[in-house]
């Protein structure tokens, strides 16, 4: 939102005038600058122009183009700049029960019916600029790293991933040298003093204009626009160092002795690059600053100059272990997503089998003991699930299962001391105040080995599904309906991905796969599959589509799809199609 420091500003688009007047009239009335267009394309060239409103009045007949289309166009606008969703609402005189679904399936946050009452209208922008003024609170508070009040990672992934895309500049990895030595001979509240102070230096150090973030415990990354030059980026390093090491002195006192300072491995780009690639040489730019002492900077171009010309096995383990290890070990658990958490969970029992030890599982219930917003909900799941991590310790590993329910999986734990964890896990709640209007009960289990044997043999007689499906939102909703009902997913984003799955040697049981795949479309990819050089003839799709489109249906059962699905789908009607489709097979595999 670009106008929360002036009035709110609304942009109203409807092709009758006198409406339009009155709604631009009323809302001017109240406070709100207002933008008054009489046709969806002249909307679209003035979002076109970089315009970002608070929010979007639309009414759904119009001649040349309603307004489902036009969100349409608008939300496909914002998928390509990258953009956050300008909040919709439509106006209509049409009674249709199907009209105000498809809107609001669009992603329309309300609907309006004319003739509408003119407090009523008001009274709705209203409700919708406050929403979008405490979700842009709520996502900036969750974009910040609590310790440095800079970008945490997922966020600064995310504004990098675009930066790479639109301009020329310098990818930094930074990484502080001998930090772990501060914790080990301070303590970590000194530790988190240095990387406090030392925040505050790249702060000072970088412009508006670049973007700085922490991706590690002492590891940070920036991307510094139109910065083309090594040297000046070799400078800055040195700078970085030379005020580190002086505000670590006034931290810890001037006889501290410990040689902080800081390695920089960087990349330069010309613009419309991957930011994962740019990711990788700047990794092993900063790779060998380590290998080379440390306390110096080495600069990458796009060519990839810095790569040895000969890599030796030990280099290329050492190099591994940096990239995959944590250089800082956090205190607290690791709060997981639910494929990630899948992963360890399985592999702990394993483990637990192999050499007889024991855990628990926890799975924690949350209910609203006062009446609240979904909104208020989540935000009081979101600290609940952030005090359960600094609870425990950094060996647990949890999730949210779903939107109300933690699970916890506590390894090496006896049931002794299994109360006390929980009891420890209730005194922080009720220390931050959380249970006073959240309803909290849980159950605990234990796991011995023998139960691990049997769940591990049960997990590998579940079936297992491969969704492929390009926008993450339907990825998240099939894999916990599926997950929900038996059934072992994994999710993938597009064609190559799964192509690589295939070849991997994994065989699933049914493939669910999108029609409009980017790159190869689903059609594409499945007929690939198929007559590919790896085709294993027992593989089995259902098309997924959100076109009302009977040809592309008809397509689909043609090349030998058990089923055609429409999205977006119902959770319980998709796990019964699956269901079906999965007995089908076996049936047919007895068969034969």
């Amino acid at each position: 939102m670009k106008h929360m420091e002036m009035s709110e500003w609304v942009i109203v688009v409807d092709d009758n005038i006198a409406d339009l007047k009155l709604a631009g009239h009323l809302l001017s009335e109240n406070g709100m600058r207002v933008t008054a267009l009489n046709s969806g394309q002249a909307l679209l060239n003035y979002l076109a122009q970089e315009k970002q409103p608070d929010v979007l009045l639309l009414t759904i007949r119009m001649p040349d183009m309603d307004g489902l289309a036009l969100l349409k166009q608008i939300r496909a606008m914002e998928e390509v700049k990258g953009k956050e969703h300008i909040p919709t609402m439509f106006l209509s005189a049409d009674d249709s029960i199907e009209t105000e679904r498809e809107g609001l399936a669009l992603g329309a946050v309300d609907y309006i019916r004319k003739p509408y009452e003119p407090e009523i209208l008001v009274h709705r922008i209203k409700n919708i600029l406050n929403n979008s003024k405490r979700i842009i609170a709520l996502s900036e508070e969750a974009s910040m790293d609590q310790l440095t009040g800079l970008l945490n990672k997922v966020s600064v992934n995310h504004r990098l991933e675009r930066a790479c895309r639109e301009y020329r500049g310098a990818l930094l990895i930074i990484d502080m040298d001998h930090f772990k030595m501060v914790n080990d001979l301070y303590g970590h509240e000194a530790g988190d003093k240095i990387l406090s102070a030392f925040s505050e230096i790249l702060k000072k150090q970088f412009r508006s204009q670049d973007i700085v973030g922490r991706i590690g415990g002492d590891e940070f990354i920036a991307f510094l626009r139109n910065l083309e030059e090594a040297e000046a980026l070799k400078k800055i390093a040195q700078r970085l160092g030379e005020q580190l090491y002086a505000a670590a002195q006034q931290i810890l006192g001037a006889n501290m002795t410990i040689p902080l300072g800081v390695s920089v491995g960087a990349v330069l780009t010309e613009g419309n690059a991957d930011f994962m690639s740019l990711f990788g040489k700047a990794d092993k730019a900063l790779y060998t600053v380590k290998q080379n002492g440390r306390h110096g900077c080495a600069v990458c171009d796009e060519a990839d100059r810095l790569r040895p010309a000969e890599e030796k096995s030990e280099a290329d383990l050492n190099r591994m272990d940096m990239v995959l290890s944590e250089r800082y070990v956090a205190r607290h658990a690791m709060w997981l997503g639910q494929e990630a958490f899948a992963s360890i969970y399985r592999y702990m029992y394993r483990y637990i089998q192999r050499y007889h030890e024991k855990a628990y599982k926890i799975l924690y219930t949350v209910t609203p003991k006062i009446e609240m917003t979904e909104m208020d909900f989540a935000a009081r799941m979101q600290k609940l699930g952030e005090s359960i991590k600094n609870t425990l310790r950094n060996s647990d590993i949890m999730m949210q299962n779903v939107s109300n329910q933690f699970f916890l999986f506590l390894p090496m734990v006896s049931e002794e001391d299994i109360q006390k964890v929980i009891d420890r896990i209730q005194t922080a709640w009720s220390r931050n105040g959380y249970d006073q209007d959240l309803q909290i009960v849980y159950e605990a289990e234990s796991i011995a080995p023998e139960e691990a044997e049997r769940q591990q043999e049960l997990d590998s007689k579940l079936p297992r599904v491969v969704v492929v499906d390009a926008d993450i939102a339907v990825l998240k909703a099939a894999g916990n309906a599926l997950s929900e009902c038996g059934v072992r997913v994994t999710v993938l984003n597009s064609g190559q991905a799964l192509f690589n799955y295939i070849e991997g040697g994994n065989c699933p049981d049914l493939i669910l796969m999108d029609v409009a795949l980017p790159g190869m479309n689903g059609f594409d990819t499945w007929q690939h599959l198929r007559n590919g050089k790896n085709a294993k003839g027992a593989l089995s799709v259902i098309f997924l589509s959100d076109v009302e489109d009977e040809t592309a249906e008809e397509k689909g059962l043609s090349m030998g799809a058990l089923d055609f699905i429409k999205k977006p789908f119902v959770p319980n009607v998709l796990c019964l199609r699956v269901r079906r489709a999965l007995e089908a097979l076996a049936l047919r595999g007895n068969a034969k």
